[in-house]
């Protein structure tokens, strides 16, 4: 069964380190990538197709 793809967008590196550590110890969860920023979310969106995005809505360039 395919893993289900995350990518997890926080300004807080604390706090984005914490899900990414938390996500990373299920086993059908793959992490495929981690940013900062509003601009960061848009390419890492186009660039993996994550079916999941984490996104704080409160980052820097607005999170919607």
């Amino acid at each position: 069964m395919p893993k289900i793809t995350v990518a997890v967008v926080d300004d807080h590196p604390l706090f984005r380190g914490g899900v990414q550590e938390t996500l990373a110890a299920e086993p059908d969860i793959e992490l495929v990538s981690e940013a900062a920023t509003a601009d960061d979310a848009v390419r890492i969106a186009k660039a993996t197709s994550p079916d999941v995005l984490l996104l704080d809505l409160g980052i820097p360039g607005g999170g919607l």
